[in-house]
């Protein structure tokens, strides 16, 4: 129709606004704008749906050592419901002259042990089995770290089957820091 002009919301929603012979373009683009703005501010914004609050920024650690990072870890807490955590889960990462990862995990329970190429696509960021994980921070010795996820999710990863207390407030911290609700870590089930 003559004379209307649609925009569309962050919410996918359309405003459509109808043109006046006496308001110029750019008048009715700004009324339009601020209409936008207005509804907006009505709707409600998308609350956390899992362990992590998506309107936090998440960050990855610029640099780790892939060598160092290389070698076996246990899963020793996740962000997972309670009772589904692997009995002492673990995985092994092997560092490729590429910067990317060998990664072989498992097994998990009664689980087959899995094996693929983790691709680095930025600093501390890598694309595994059509997904992404990021290494949110590793202590300065390499044995502890916290692997997240875009989609939500985390592990805590330790060399050992155990995790000290000033090692453990480091993780609840980097957790935090990213957006995730602390008091959902449950640590790993022991057989």
């Amino acid at each position: 129709m003559r004379g209307l002009k649609t925009f569309a919301t962050d919410a996918g929603h359309k405003l459509v606004v109808k043109g006046s012979p006496r308001i110029g373009g750019a008048r009715q683009a700004f009324i339009a704008l601020v209409s936008v703005a207005a509804l907006s501010g009505c709707m409600s914004t998308p609350q956390a749906t899992g362990p992590r609050d998506p309107e936090v920024s998440m960050s990855s650690i610029a640099a780790l050592d892939p060598v160092a990072f290389s070698g076996r870890w246990y899963e020793v807490a996740a962000f997972v419901p309670e009772g589904k955590s692997c009995v002492i889960g673990a995985v092994t990462f092997t560092a490729q002259k590429s910067g990317d990862l060998m990664v072989t995990e498992g097994p998990c329970a009664d689980g087959e042990p899995t094996r693929g190429l983790a691709r680095k696509v930025g600093p501390g960021r890598y694309a595994f089995k059509g997904g992404e994980f990021w290494v949110l921070w590793v202590d300065a010795e390499y044995h502890t770290a916290v692997i997240g996820y875009p989609s939500g999710q985390a592990h805590v990863l330790s060399r050992d089957l155990t995790l000290p207390p000033d090692r453990k407030q480091a993780v609840e911290g980097i957790l935090d820091w990213n957006g995730y609700d602390t008091s959902l870590l449950r640590p790993a089930r022991r057989k």
